[in-house]
């Protein structure tokens, strides 16, 4: 195994073993994941369950998924936590699938040795990035308490920019320096490596790259042998990128094998550009002014950032984050990625400082050091800080001194746009101005409620129609979405209901989901941008412009006027239901101009979803609606706005109680839904909206 393949991650490499584990149990999961999970004596269904997260392997996945280094498996058995760990059923960047697959390792746990009580998230380097990504995880059976990521590329998907950068800036330099060329790619993607190629890689387990590498740079040659010419291009590829020398070869390895399998690989990337550089300034002038400029496809983009960029949206664990002083693959100013994305009070982190460089370089006392330190915190202990962690490893060190050193000091990491080139950022922020009703200009008639959450995530709801040969005339879908500092917003499943009643022949235990798919939208500007449905059956999918109507409050874009004299009645936008019947709610929306706008998503007589819109006004304490039940037409490609029937319903009058309850006083002239008042409680507050 050469050096590039040494540098994957240490801490998933350590030897298995079975010490301390009363019961072991293994298997395959549906997305083809290999498990392995380890149950100490007495372990029982509501205990801790620790998920380990193994490293970026190149490899493809076996049956032998690592549980992580043995004293820390050791120990964590020993105090009583199952250990359970994921091959995952990608290689290489495996947080395209990781979500599924954790979801799918907690599962087959469940079944076959009990539902755990809460959950341990921990991993080094990438897979210490996965246990960030399984905390913002919102689809497992228990809480996950305690993330303990080791030297994590915190920064997520952004640490692929330096990658690619790398690979460009090593194009510019080397590109007529004969053998020192590397292998290219296609017309549309010619700095990633052909499918052939990256196969043929495994096969030369990188020989034939470093060998290149070397006839450009002198890289790993013996100084005689280096040519003036070899160390020149060297230092400008340096000066461009600020690739670390110690860490060369393997920041290499990610610009070529990793990038471009993850860009070739169908259940990736899928042969699109995610990643661009137009705008970027390489300080180095010969790079900056021959460097290959490429634009990042907006989707394909979208597509690398949740899988996986941290957002802290979500997350209640608490989060202890450790990094090596010295590692130039994972660079120290990783840590600063989760500044002002998690409260102080959640979030510990520390550095182990070194005197020679490494890629997590950790000793075992360092690693059960913090360990410890963590589970103490989460069990309601002291917050970890760096004096309690070098202390936690004294202690453990003192009781085994093979354990290792302790290096736990101060360290304050530069930022991380030197490691990583700041792009040219032309999106559209997520802020309060994200509140307001959506839709593509072509399509009038459906579209999205948005609400901008205080904590940083959205609730989408899409008012739409039934697909091609449903018996139904409306539907709707709503789903908690995560956003992004560059304008993203996703939701991993749009939910849709049927079943329910209107009025008070409401069951809760009659309503069915109706599952549509994924939804993502990027804004490009203020108020603008496109989205995406990706559909299963009957539904179709399609990529869209996405277009802002109205606002709530005085949440302006650039080339709007705010209103004089706010309306007094803003505070009272938000979505407001029936605690005793979920699953079906009214959402407001009012503008500081008085205008304001009404959805209610519901059922009808027969259980079929309706939805109801109205545009009213503010009269006294009051909102006034004119309301619709519009039909007629079909989902998606069928969708056509001259078919939209925009049938008369009825009146409603919300009346404020305070700022958390309404009456919803409805009188409705369509057959079959009768006229009453119905208390609301206030189920979401919008961002940036006050309630006095």
């Amino acid at each position: 195994m050469t050096a590039t393949r040494l540098l994957l991650f240490a801490l998933a490499a350590q030897a298995f073993s079975a010490a301390h584990a009363a019961t072991e149990i293994r298997g395959q999961t549906a997305s083809g994941a290999f498990y392995i999970a380890q149950i100490p004596d007495g372990w029982r269904a509501g205990d801790a369950l620790v998920v380990y997260n193994h490293g970026f392997d190149a490899d493809l996945p076996d049956s032998e998924p690592s549980l992580g280094p043995v004293p820390l498996r050791q120990r964590m058995l020993a105090e009583g936590y199952a250990v359970a760990a994921s091959s995952f059923s990608q290689r290489g960047w495996a947080l395209f699938s990781a979500p599924r697959d954790n979801h799918e390792l907690v599962a087959a746990f469940t079944t076959r040795i009990g539902a755990p009580g809460r959950l341990f998230a921990v991993g080094g380097s990438m897979g210490g990035l996965v246990s960030m990504q399984l905390a913002e995880q919102t689809n497992l059976s228990a809480p996950v308490v305690g993330v303990y990521s080791i030297c994590a590329p915190l920064a997520g998907s952004a640490v692929w920019q330096q990658a690619l950068d790398i690979r460009l800036a090593y194009d510019a330099v080397c590109n007529n320096v004969s053998g020192g060329e590397l292998p290219g790619g296609d017309a549309a993607l010619p700095y990633i490596l052909k499918s052939d190629d990256i196969d043929d890689f495994d096969t030369l387990d990188g020989a034939e790259l470093a060998l290149r590498i070397g006839k450009c740079t002198g890289y790993g040659l013996s100084s005689f042998l280096q040519t003036s010419g070899m160390r020149d291009r060297y230092a400008r590829l340096r000066a461009a990128t600020g690739v670390d020398n110690e860490f060369f070869l393997e920041n290499m390895f990610y610009a070529t094998w990793g990038l471009s399998e993850m860009y070739r690989n169908s259940a990736k990337l899928g042969a699109r550009p995610a990643i661009g550089n137009a705008g970027v300034n390489y300080p180095e002038n010969s790079v900056q002014q021959n460097i290959r400029r490429v634009n990042a496809d907006t989707f394909a983009a979208l597509d690398l950032w949740r899988a996986f960029t941290p957002t802290g949206q979500g997350v209640t664990a608490r989060v202890l984050t450790t990094h090596t002083t010295r590692d130039g693959l994972v660079v120290p100013a990783n840590a600063r990625a989760l500044d002002g994305k998690l409260p102080a009070s959640q979030w510990a982190q520390a550095f182990v400082v070194e005197s020679q460089p490494s890629h997590c370089g950790y000793s075992n006392a360092e690693l059960l050091g913090g360990w410890s330190a963590l589970t103490r915190w989460a069990s309601g202990g002291a917050r970890p800080d760096t004096a309690l962690l070098q202390s936690e490893c004294v202690r453990e060190r003192g009781a085994n001194p093979s354990l290792g050193e302790c290096r736990y000091g101060a360290f304050s990491p530069p930022a991380l746009t030197e490691a990583i080139k700041p792009r040219v950022d032309t999106r559209g922020a997520i802020d309060a101005r994200l509140s307001g009703l959506w839709f593509d200009p072509a399509r009038s008639g459906e579209g999205l409620v948005v609400e901008a959450l205080p904590d940083g995530r959205a609730l989408v709801t899409f008012f739409t129609y039934p697909p091609v040969g449903s018996a139904d005339q409306q539907a709707w879908f709503t789903g908690l979405a995560r956003t992004g500092d560059r304008g993203e917003i996703v939701v991993d499943q749009m939910i849709g209901k049927r079943g329910g009643r209107f009025g008070s022949d409401f069951n809760p235990s009659e309503v069915s989901d109706v599952p549509l798919g994924r939804f993502d939208a990027v804004l490009t500007r203020c108020g603008g941008g496109e989205q995406r449905i990706t559909a299963g059956s009957p539904f179709d999918s399609a990529r869209r412009p996405l277009a802002r109507l109205t606002r709530v409050g005085a949440n302006v874009c650039p080339g709007e006027s705010a209103a004089p004299i706010a309306s007094p009645q803003i505070g009272l936008s938000g979505t407001f239901y029936e605690p005793d019947k979920p699953g079906r709610g009214i959402q407001l929306q009012v503008q500081d101009d008085g205008r304001a706008f009404l959805t209610w998503f519901s059922f009808a007589p027969n259980g079929a979803p309706i939805w109801l819109f109205g545009t009213g006004s503010v009269q006294g304490s009051s909102l006034v609606f004119e309301v619709a039940r519009p039909t007629s037409t079909r989902f998606g490609a069928a969708f056509n706005p001259a078919d939209v029937r925009q049938n008369a319903w009825g009146r409603i009058t919300v009346e404020r109680v305070d700022c958390n309850r309404i009456v919803v006083d409805y009188d409705a002239s369509e057959p079959g839904y009768g006229k009453a008042r119905v208390p609301m409680q206030r189920l979401t507050t919008v961002r940036g909206v006050a309630c006095s």
